[in-house]
């Protein structure tokens, strides 16, 4: 018969201990790892969008040779869908969740540059944390916002 040592009788369980300690914070820094993951991923998105919006309207908000800017109610409607659906028609899916038209501004700041404006209101996978001891949830929803600013072609 084999006799346990008396170190090894006092160490075991351990291991199970340490992970229960543990456990909670790795979940948690997977949680957020994951959720910065999510809002940089919907971030690029939507300023890649916003971009792809300002170009379109660069191209075709000049009139002829004389340099002036027109914002043309189509043209505007068009730049609007392509940063919200990807196309001009507006056709299809969001390219963010929730994300409308109304979200899209176009302006000219001056005679030679439009600027394409794009708000986008984040919301967490997570939802809200709850609160404790009778507070109120903390939420971590928060508005995004992209504006590109480009010369007329």
């Amino acid at each position: 018969m084999k006799k346990l040592s008396p170190v090894k009788g006092k160490q075991s369980g351990i291991a199970a201990i340490e992970f229960m300690v543990a456990a909670p914070l790795l979940i948690v820094i997977v949680f957020a790892v994951t959720e910065f993951a999510w809002a940089f991923h919907q971030y690029h998105t939507m300023t890649r969008a916003t971009r792809d919006g300002a170009r379109h309207m660069a191209s075709g908000a000049l009139i002829g040779s004389v340099g002036m800017i027109y914002l043309d109610t189509s043209l505007v409607q068009e730049t609007g869908n392509l940063v919200v659906y990807g196309n001009t028609t507006g056709a299809g899916d969001p390219l963010l969740p929730r994300w409308t038209r109304a979200d899209v501004t176009v302006t000219s700041p001056d005679a030679s540059h439009i600027r394409v404006s794009a708000i986008y209101n984040y919301v967490p996978l997570v939802g809200r944390i709850p609160a404790f001891y009778g507070g109120t949830p903390l939420s971590l929803s928060f508005q995004m916002q992209s504006t590109v600013e480009m010369r007329a072609l």
